[in-house]
């Protein structure tokens, strides 16, 4: 499926704050997901939990790419999401998960659900997040057997690998782990799946790495948008309603 939302890839640009790095990228998806009104620097890092000092690079940078507007003059100044359509697009051209993020592909002998069942049981709950089409609330859509999973501690991977008997291949796979990119996005927001009570990458996160997937992604990462209620303000911006 063509993807038509974007034409081509937008590199950041040289000698300038990368807004997207894994640093920033909490505080963009508090500004996409609540487009907040009339907010100071020191409110955004507040509402963020990074730094005033980083807070003041990401929005000097919006600023001067037109992505914001601000009122007021120096420590009274306020800001106001101005185009938040097109720091979406933006954000979609310069993250792909397959170029960001590490891949570790095994196959399982055993079924997705013994699978669930033996981590919710082991030590390593915690250090593992799904992912994917595995972090989406309706896997219906897709109705892949497959299991991905973000790996919180990268270190523990080989003591997870033994625990569950996984077996490296170097096509396809079963079973996908994978090293975050947007580790900070995965600390800030803890969400938990309701029927595992396993931890998931948030929604906007899942759409993001879902959009460049190869495996029906695309198509997972627009269901995803029209269906998850914490992503309306997302959704409404990518299909221009």
């Amino acid at each position: 499926m063509k993807n038509s939302f974007i034409t081509k890839k937008i590199k950041p640009k040289d000698k300038t704050p990368n807004i997207f790095a894994n640093a920033s990228a909490f505080l963009l998806s508090k500004i996409l997901l609540d487009q907040p009104e009339n907010l100071r620097v020191n409110q955004l890092a507040k509402l963020s939990g990074v730094s005033v000092g980083l807070v003041h690079k990401v929005v000097s940078q919006l600023l001067e790419e037109g992505l914001v507007v601000s009122q007021g003059v120096r420590t009274a100044k306020k800001y106001e999401v101005k185009k938040p359509k097109e720091l979406l697009k933006k954000w979609i051209s310069y993250y792909n998960i397959t170029e960001k993020c590490k891949f570790h592909t095994y196959n399982i002998g055993i079924s997705k659900s013994e699978l669930i069942n033996k981590i919710k049981k082991s030590e390593f709950k915690d250090d593992l997040a799904f992912a994917l089409h595995s972090a989406c609330f309706d896997n219906k859509f897709t109705n892949l057997e497959t299991s991905e999973f973000y790996l919180l501690k990268k270190d523990v991977r080989k003591e997870i690998v033994n625990l569950l008997k996984l077996e490296p291949v170097d096509r396809g796979y079963q079973v996908l782990l994978i090293e975050p990119y947007y580790s900070k996005m995965l600390e800030s927001q803890k969400n938990i799946d309701p029927k595992s009570k396993i931890l998931i990458s948030p929604p906007l996160l899942t759409f993001l790495d879902l959009y460049h997937f190869p495996l029906r992604g695309h198509e997972q990462a627009e269901y995803l948008l029209r269906k998850n209620p914490d992503l309306r303000k997302i959704s409404a911006l990518y299909f221009n309603k």
